[in-house]
């Protein structure tokens, strides 16, 4: 009886692993095919470029490219920011989200929706505001990925360079950091993962892949998402908890 328990556990659960898979790649392969639809509009994605630049330069911000010179005098720095705009996205992300499938699923289910939520979002403005990064606006900027061991976004087939605008490679990472805060309650230095998306923001801009605006509203989407996630996690815990008890059977 207890071998037959046990089997009908590991089907269960290797069904709702198959379940998380289809899921999240399906989500992902509709966002990044919505993401793609507005590749072909170049001279509204330079023009929205630009007018982010305008933007900044009348709030007083605009110092991406004074930021990227200085890093540019170090080649040390350089390739480390390289490697964080790279590899701290999606490498980063998948060993994360395997970790809290297993070991914190509550915190999974919070940031998997939160991840949805954000990316459907996201494709909103990239449908409707197609952005050109700095990097090819032909006003200063260097494509740093061009000197390092990284791919470039040239070298990726079916990549929309113009989706600048919002930068999610901050979006996400700040949301991958903030699900292992929750996730590692107790660990004293716990708080050292927030550092992440600072670095991300910082290494989005260096390599001239995004404004500050775009990394600012990167976050902002994934903050809202973050909360609408918590408020429907608060919802499905209410109504579990109103949810009338099984009966036992009764021994007649």
């Amino acid at each position: 009886m207890e071998q037959k328990a046990t089997g009908r556990l590991f089907i269960l659960s290797r069904a709702r692993l198959f379940q998380e898979v289809f899921i999240v790649g399906l989500g992902y392969l509709v966002y990044s095919q919505v993401r793609g639809l507005a590749a072909d509009r170049v001279t509204d994605a330079f023009q929205n470029g630009h007018n982010i630049v305008s933007i900044e330069r009348d709030l007083g911000i605009f110092k991406e490219l004074a930021l990227q010179t200085w890093v540019l005098s170090h080649d040390f720095l350089v390739d480390v920011f390289n490697v964080i705009y790279f590899y701290g996205l999606f490498p980063l992300l998948l060993p994360t989200a395997v970790f809290l499938y297993w070991r914190r699923p509550k915190v999974y289910v919070l940031a998997r929706n939160a991840f949805l939520l954000s990316g459907f979002i996201a494709v909103c403005f990239y449908l409707t505001l197609p952005t050109a990064p700095p990097r090819l606006l032909d006003i200063g900027f260097i494509d740093t990925l061009n000197g390092s061991l990284t791919p470039t976004y040239e070298s990726i087939p079916g990549v929309n360079q113009y989706a600048a605008l919002p930068s999610m490679h901050v979006g996400w990472n700040f949301l991958t950091a903030v699900a292992l805060y929750m996730a590692m309650t107790g660990v004293p230095a716990r708080g050292m993962v927030l550092v992440l998306p600072v670095a991300m923001f910082t290494a989005t801009v260096v390599t001239g892949n995004h404004y500050f605006i775009d990394g600012l509203l990167g976050v902002g989407i994934a903050a809202v998402a973050l909360l609408i996630a918590m408020r429907i996690d608060r919802l499905d815990a209410r109504a579990d908890a109103r949810a009338p008890l099984p009966q036992a059977p009764s021994s007649s």
